[in-house]
């Protein structure tokens, strides 16, 4: 019993001496109340200011580093003059767009000197590291043109039609890839399916010229403008091989 009335009255001297610091604190100044917050929670202020500071320096820092790799980036391509340079500076930033601008010029010329194999092989890696759409679609059409000219026409047409159904790509590539699968189609004697592609040429609004292209093709070669005359008079036509 005397121990249990000695912690009660522990427990009510305690008491007493938090309200009466709690009264004091209420009668304080700010200035004094601050002091005292301070004092309490020194710790964990210091702490928090410090983890802040340390994010924001590292995040400049990240901006500053990321601006400096682009600036060496674009010095390091205009320094790369002949093909061997670029070939280097290319396989270097192989995951960067102007890495993919570099394979691309190499691409180009191989392509323009008739070494379509190894324009294949130069327009797949540009076409790996290119994120942009407007750069990606080239290198597309370049793969798939190159591959027509080695003699891949099977891996050229799946390419062709890859760019066709892409809906991401501006309808002149489109077009053209199209325009190029009609061809191939002319090539094999397959006008039905000559005329399939080119009908999808004219259901493009920003196509451009591939559907001026396409409408020559359809009045020079007899097969397919007979097609294109029965398809307009609503009858079918078999053509003979």
């Amino acid at each position: 019993m005397a121990s249990r009335s000695k912690d009660t009255s522990n427990s009510d001297d305690n008491q007493d001496t938090f309200e009466k610091l709690d009264e004091a604190y209420a009668e304080s100044s700010v200035e004094e109340q601050l002091l005292v917050y301070w004092n309490r929670h020194k710790n964990q202020i210091v702490l928090g200011i410090t983890v802040a500071v340390v994010l924001i320096i590292g995040f400049q820092i990240s901006k500053w580093w990321s601006a400096k790799t682009i600036s060496d980036r674009g010095e390091a391509y205009a320094e790369a003059g002949d093909d061997a340079q670029k070939q280097a500076f290319a396989d270097d930033n192989s995951g960067s767009d102007l890495g993919g601008v570099a394979y691309l010029e190499l691409a180009d010329s191989a392509y323009s000197e008739g070494e379509y194999s190894s324009a294949v092989s130069l327009y797949e890696k540009a076409f790996k590291a290119f994120e942009m759409i407007e750069f990606k679609q080239r290198a597309h059409l370049g793969l798939a043109m190159s591959r027509l000219q080695a003699g891949e026409e099977g891996n050229a047409s799946k390419d062709l039609e890859s760019i066709a159904n892409n809906s991401e790509y501006p309808d002149a590539a489109r077009g053209e890839a199209l325009y190029q699968l009609s061809v191939i189609d002319w090539q094999n004697g397959d006008f039905v399916s000559m005329l399939a592609h080119q009908d999808r040429i004219d259901g493009l609004v920003n196509a451009g010229n591939w559907q001026g292209k396409a409408l020559q093709l359809q009045s020079s070669i007899p097969e397919l403008k007979e097609l294109v005359e029965a398809s307009a008079a609503g009858g079918e036509t078999v053509l003979e091989n």
